[in-house]
């Protein structure tokens, strides 16, 4: 078969089907868990949340990508500096993506710290301090890299494309709050 497009609806052709081991759990209230077991000292911790740009209305774009922003600016439980020394201090490395379906969070530290950087990103998704002052340095921050849009070619033709082909529906809508 030269067109994948003739496969039966939901089917996956075998060279691309998700081979590897691991280990997926529900918890209670109802958070799904999956693990994998890698060789070497790392390990990666990643949280997704299905809060994406498609999630938002008119009235709401751009929260996804300002609560994306504002959680590496403290909790509840630890000030903003406290978390960068946290994280500073596992020497983890820590990534962060909104984007059209999901929102995500990510933590690569080595094993042993495994345990530290769960609830280190448990505390920052589950009790983010709403501080007001850090709420509006991250707005400033957005209006400047709206400014920067026109020297971004690839991400403002992407949007763009999106925009037109999707202008009815939130997918068409831009993924970075660029429209109040």
């Amino acid at each position: 078969m030269s067109n994948f497009g003739d496969l039966p609806f939901g089917e996956i052709p075998e060279p691309l089907k998700y081979v590897r081991q691991f280990h997926s759990t529900t918890l209670s209230n109802g958070v799904r868990v999956c693990s994998e077991r890698v060789p070497g000292q790392k390990a990666s911790i990643g949280v997704y949340i299905g809060s994406g740009s498609r999630n938002e209305t008119l009235a709401t774009t751009g929260v996804s990508y300002l609560t994306n922003k504002m959680a590496l600016r403290g909790t509840n439980n630890k000030s903003k500096t406290d978390l960068a020394e946290s994280l500073e201090a596992m020497g983890a490395r820590y990534t962060s993506k909104a984007d059209r379906e999901y929102n995500s969070y990510n933590l690569s530290v080595l094993k042993g710290d495994a345990t530290k950087a769960v609830g280190l990103l448990g505390d920052m998704i589950c009790n983010p301090a709403h501080n007001d002052a850090e709420l509006e340095m991250v707005k400033n921050e957005v209006a400047m890299e709206h400014e920067d849009n026109h020297n971004r070619y690839v991400e403002t033709t992407m949007e763009n494309v999106h925009f037109n082909s999707y202008r009815e529906h939130m997918m068409g809508q831009p993924t970075k709050g660029d429209r109040d």
